[in-house]
């Protein structure tokens, strides 16, 4: 493994370990905000959690596939992200729908654009 292809996995892992974070900090804050823990949907984000662990396992293997329908999904929730930005919200409301915009505006960046990250799968793709 050549410095280009050391360079694309640590971004691969710093876009993969800021989407974990993130993900930990909407479910948390989700149930703080609830003021109690809501049993179903603790269960629907412990499931979203272990779903997310998985695609960016394969994505981190070298998967393209994986790493596809990543783009897609992150491309929808992108999408998602920009209409409530202009809601009446204040501003502390918006924090982390602009924190959501940054963490996956730059995974997506960095998966599918970055040169060193490009190396990095190559090298994955024929090691395996």
């Amino acid at each position: 493994m050549d410095e280009l292809e050391k360079q694309g996995r640590n971004d691969v892992l710093r876009s993969l370990a800021s989407i974990i974070l993130f993900s930990i900090y909407v479910s948390v804050t989700y149930h703080v905000a609830l003021g109690q823990i809501d049993k179903t949907k603790l269960v629907v984000h412990i499931v979203r959690f272990l779903l997310t662990l998985l695609i960016l396992y394969l994505i981190f293997q070298g998967y393209s596939w994986a790493r596809n329908l990543f783009s897609v999904l992150a491309a929808l929730g992108i999408i998602m992200f920009i209409p409530p930005l202009f809601n009446d919200l204040s501003m502390i409301n918006k924090i982390p729908l602009l924190s959501g915009l940054v963490v996956y505006s730059l995974a997506l960046y960095r998966l599918n654009f970055s040169a060193n990250v490009k190396a990095y799968f190559n090298y994955m793709n024929e090691n395996r």
